[in-house]
Formats: C-alpha cells, sequence, structure tokens
C-alpha cells in the first residue's frame, strides 16, 4: 500500500454530493489505489441544520480528520471562519500545529501563504485566474508542486464534487514544508469552493 505522504501524484476527489453540505475527500495514487480519507468531524446536527438553512456556507469553519489507507488518523486541517480570507490549521492528530496555509487576498486571483508554526513564511501558492491552476513555491521562489483543478464530467457537473491533482517535484522536502504541500491539494478545495452554491 502506498503512503499518503510518499506519492506523486495524489488524486484529491470528493463524492458526489446534491444536498448534502459536509465536508468529504478520498484522495488515491494515479493508479486508482486508495491512498486516505478525509472526513469533517465534530459537526453536530445543528450546524448541519444552519448549514442548510444557509445560501452559501463558504465562510464557515470546518474541521477535517485525514485518515490513511488503514485508517489511521494522520493529519487534522481546521479551517477558520472567514469573511474574506480564510486561515486554515495544518496539525498532526493530536491537535499539535505543523504549520497554516493563509489565504493572500489577491485582485482576481487565488492565493496562499504558507506559514510554519510560528507563521514564518515558507512558501506560497498562486493561483491562475480561473481557480484551476495553481504553482506552489518555496521560501525561494522556486516551484515545488503544483495542483491541478480537473474539469467535471458531466456526471459531477451539477453535484458539489471537484477533483484535484497534487504534483510534487520533490520527494524529500524539509519539514514542515513538506506536509503543508501534502495538505494543500486538500485545502485550497476547501477554502475556494467547499460551501459555494
Amino acid at each position: 500500500m502506498q503512503d499518503f505522504f510518499n506519492t506523486s501524484p495524489i488524486v484529491v476527489k470528493q463524492p458526489k454530493r446534491f444536498f448534502i453540505d459536509e465536508s468529504e475527500y478520498h484522495c488515491y495514487d494515479q493508479y486508482g489505489r486508495h491512498l486516505a480519507h478525509i472526513h469533517e468531524v465534530g459537526l453536530d446536527s445543528g450546524m448541519q441544520a444552519l448549514r442548510f438553512l444557509a445560501g452559501n456556507t463558504a465562510g464557515f469553519a470546518r474541521k477535517l480528520m485525514v485518515n490513511d489507507a488503514y485508517r489511521r488518523p494522520r493529519l487534522y486541517i481546521e479551517k477558520s471562519w472567514a469573511m474574506w480570507t480564510a486561515s486554515t490549521t495544518i496539525a498532526w492528530p493530536n491537535g499539535q500545529p505543523i504549520g497554516y496555509i493563509d489565504q493572500d487576498f489577491k485582485l482576481f486571483k487565488a492565493g496562499f501563504r504558507l506559514l510554519d508554526p510560528w507563521k514564518r513564511h515558507l512558501g506560497t501558492i498562486k493561483g491562475d485566474f480561473w481557480g484551476f491552476d495553481f504553482q506552489i513555491l518555496d521560501a525561494n521562489n522556486h516551484e515545488v508542486a503544483r495542483v491541478n483543478r480537473k474539469v467535471a464530467d458531466l456526471g459531477e457537473l451539477f453535484t458539489a464534487a471537484d477533483t484535484y491533482v497534487l504534483w510534487s517535484r520533490y520527494p524529500n522536502l524539509p519539514e514542515p514544508l513538506k506536509t503543508l504541500v501534502i495538505a494543500s491539494g486538500i485545502t485550497v478545495d476547501l477554502v475556494l469552493a467547499e460551501g459555494k452554491r
């Protein structure tokens, strides 16, 4: 079984959903082998009802647990409530922060800053105008990975399902940059698309 942290590319895929507003993703390798399951945790019935009534839940806080193919918790991702720009905490399952992926306000483009646990700059994510191609750069502005959003097929067109592919250029990036890069394949959708109707 492939390890979630040492596979490239990683295909991040959402299941097809029509009326359910609960974050969930599956990760696969390029051969379709299952690497990880990401699901929302701590979502109570009151919040589910509020999301159902709200027209757009993009700014809502979301907490996700990343379990590997053996169902072992590997990462915790928490997106804070945000009106304009979101901050996402990437942590170990016990809650110890690994770093942050903070949304960077850019006119007509999607951008993020990769930060270590002390909020020191590690790199950036630069998106194109359409939000389909994202370049991940280290602190020296050198490309270390890419995230590409795939066009939905006909079966997914009217659902909330999205698919992203994370291409890491270097298998041995230093920590915490390596883990932040892996988490970016999920975080990009979580911040930019999840909950929008």
